[in-house]
């Protein structure tokens, strides 16, 4: 048995990325077989208190306490540096000890581990109370809504979850508006999921971009809802010839926040109406698909399809789901997406059927970086090319 573990201990230290997904799967499996039923029931019920009790140490400041320390604290001085009561503390510090959350190395004494670094991190604590105050309003009302609507799949980003834990009929990101300091809470946590760099390794997208440096006139890439410009700054610092024929577009209440970017020229447009840039090389929307449902995608790609050069292309920066096995992170995501906004994650066979609707084809997949989440640039070209 000794010698079973330490196996796996030097496989988590020296895995790589995809080792490390495969492997992590076959522990929870394991993990699930070692489970007696009662095992199941009670981990069902911790799943509620585990977040709350994250939330509540983030808050006291415990984990920053821990994390700040070279040497393992007792009860008493973590209940000191929390300005917490000793029975308290010592309860929370047991629970989160027995969820390997932070280390017991000895009677009423504690010490950081690797979780409780991360969960130190200033980020956590706006992901823990977007996950617990948000979110989490959003998922307790997510049965009560399904089993009120027949079982039937969430297609309308009026008609969610959402707006059942809210008692509102506004659409979420239209509700959002009202409260910046929430908007700012979900960009901090949209950070955390952030996919890897999709250019790298995207050969014809380089290619057309070198050969594209002496068209002087033609815009290179639009990219739609793009915020304040990180993709369009990525595209220009490594093809210094496209400066000048890259364009970041986004809503007017955007647009007037975001800081002049050299070379990059920012402009306001809604993509639910006239695509303005006609004739771009590429149109290109990262993860914004996933927000909304198929009406509305067709609706964003039948725009952009009216204002495509025949060759041009449109470049969708999303999650492509496999067909079987999805990995539990990527199916979370899925559901997250449907209980805000009515949105989902797709397959390559749905990516096909919306551009199918639209009068666009799959030209090809350029799968990138991520064997867990499945980033990929679906690229997208008119259907009689």
């Amino acid at each position: 048995m000794d010698s079973a573990i330490s196996q796996i201990q030097t496989l988590a230290r020296e895995a790589g990325p995809a080792d490390k997904a495969r492997f992590q799967s076959v522990l929870r499996q394991a993990l699930s077989d070692l489970e007696s039923p009662q095992d199941s029931l009670i981990q069902l019920y911790n799943g509620h208190l585990r977040i709350a009790v994250v939330r509540l140490a983030i808050s006291s400041g415990l984990f920053r306490s821990l994390s700040q320390s070279q040497d393992a604290l007792s009860v008493t001085q973590l209940a000191e540096h929390c300005t917490a009561d000793y029975g308290h503390i010592e309860r929370i510090l047991r629970y989160l000890a027995s969820n390997n959350i932070i280390e017991e190395v000895g009677q009423g004494q504690f010490k950081a581990n690797k979780t409780t670094h991360i969960l130190a991190d200033g980020k956590a604590g706006i992901f823990a109370s977007h996950s617990f105050d948000f979110t989490g309003r959003i998922v307790q009302a997510f049965p009560e809504f399904i089993i009120e609507n027949n079982y039937e799949d969430v297609t309308d980003g009026t008609k969610t979850p959402f707006q059942k834990a809210f008692d509102t009929d506004l659409h979420c990101f239209s509700w959002l508006a009202q409260y910046p300091e929430l908007v700012e809470q979900m960009q901090q946590v949209m950070k955390s999921f952030r996919s890897g760099d999709w250019i790298q390794g995207f050969d014809q997208f380089e290619k057309d971009a070198l050969d594209s440096e002496d068209q002087s006139e033609r815009i290179f890439l639009v990219d739609v809802g793009g915020g304040s410009g990180h993709q369009c700054i990525e595209v220009r610092d490594r093809y210094p010839g496209l400066h000048g024929r890259l364009v970041v577009q986004d809503l007017p209440e955007v647009v007037k926040e975001a800081p002049e970017i050299p070379g990059v020229k920012i402009e306001a447009n809604d993509m639910f109406q006239e695509q303005k840039v006609k004739g771009a090389k590429f149109y290109y929307l990262r993860r914004i698909f996933h927000d909304w449902p198929d009406a509305q995608c067709i609706q964003i790609l039948k725009n952009l399809r009216s204002s495509m050069a025949s060759d041009s292309q449109v470049l969708i920066d999303e999650v492509v789901l496999p067909e079987t096995n999805v990995p539990w992170q990527t199916a979370m995501a899925d559901l997250a997406m449907m209980i805000l906004l009515g949105g989902r994650e797709r397959t390559q066979k749905q990516w096909a059927a919306l551009a199918e609707q639209s009068g666009l084809r799959i030209a090809y997949i350029h799968a990138y970086n991520d064997p867990v989440a499945f980033h990929s640039v679906v690229v997208l070209e008119l259907d009689h090319v």
